[in-house]
């Protein structure tokens, strides 16, 4: 079966929308992305079960995105299906008093902006952090010594396992989450979140996340497109302050460019492309390798061939 065969047995059984061929840049923060094969948006649950099924009975490759926020998509595209969590994933239920059952496509400062409405602590340290939850989750966002893995209970997902889908929850224990990365699976998806916070508020929740947002306005170029930190901290040192010491803020490599605000992000200038992003990224580790002695490791990911568009 290939991409058209999926698109007309979904039929009108499938509730949310499928384009073929469209190109992933506007799916992304960086605005960078060839076309996809089968861009899917469920409406619910019954449309990603549908949609899964079909996927793992063809054995199609498939690609989850939320936000687009910490991902680099080849100029070549991704030629499978490419699953997309957004408003048909986004509800928040309080669940009793201090926790919180989230669908994994909400946006994760909304989130935040919900949990402090509602004197719910603990993730207040994440504002400003752009994304959706489940991939928040899946790669253990964090920030001020916080990560989102200390709040969570248990995550609901679905497993493609051969040519079946199975439903199943995963408890926090196993799901294990180390620094910026946990143990799950490609083939496992995120379509639940429960979180557990301390539902003991104080007044200052609100202004802790100005704060936080604050800072990140000071620190981090938000105003142009970017995928945010590109590289995890090496222990006992941050990325970027080994990035400024080898002089590469404000390197380019065609429209992509070490942010000249905070070295560890590559911005878009303006038509940049993955391969673009991608060798700017190898000058970089090899720079930092050679005068620093340190081995930088990607802490977005990276889909697709990144050799040429």
């Amino acid at each position: 079966m290939d991409i058209t065969e999926i698109a007309g047995a979904l039929g009108q059984c499938f509730k949310g929308s499928l384009e073929p061929g469209k190109s992933l840049a506007d799916l992304t923060s960086f605005r960078i992305g060839g076309p996809a094969g089968l861009i899917a948006t469920p409406k619910g649950f019954e449309d990603l079960k549908l949609i899964t099924q079909e996927i793992a009975s063809s054995g199609i490759e498939l690609l989850v995105l939320g936000r687009g926020s910490n991902v680099l998509i080849s100029d070549k595209g991704f030629p499978g299906v490419v699953l997309v969590l957004g408003e048909g994933f986004n509800r928040i239920k309080r669940q009793g008093q201090d926790k919180v059952n989230v669908e994994a496509g909400c946006e994760l400062n909304r989130l935040v902006a919900w949990t402090i409405e509602r004197d719910l602590v603990g993730l207040e340290s994440l504002a400003g952090i752009p994304g959706s939850l489940g991939g928040a989750v899946r790669m253990n966002a964090g920030a001020q010594g916080c990560s989102i893995g200390d709040s969570v209970e248990e995550i609901s997902v679905l497993r493609l396992d051969g040519r079946e889908v199975r439903d199943g929850e995963i408890a926090a224990e196993r799901i294990g989450f180390a620094y910026r990365k946990t143990g799950l699976e490609d083939n496992e998806i995120i379509y639940k979140v429960k979180l557990k916070l301390s539902g003991k508020g104080t007044n200052d929740l609100e202004a802790r996340r100005k704060d936080v947002l604050r800072r990140r306005r000071e620190n981090q170029p938000l105003a142009q497109p970017s995928a945010g930190s590109v590289f995890r901290n090496p222990e006992g040192i941050s990325a970027g302050e080994l990035i400024d010491r080898c002089g590469l803020k404000g390197k380019s490599v065609g429209g992509a460019m070490v942010s000249e605000k905070h070295a560890n992000f590559i911005v878009n200038i303006g038509g940049a492309t993955a391969r673009d992003v991608y060798e700017l990224m190898t000058l970089i580790k090899q720079e930092v390798r050679r005068r620093e002695g340190v081995e930088l490791i990607e802490e977005i990911r990276l889909v697709g061939d990144m050799g040429g568009g």
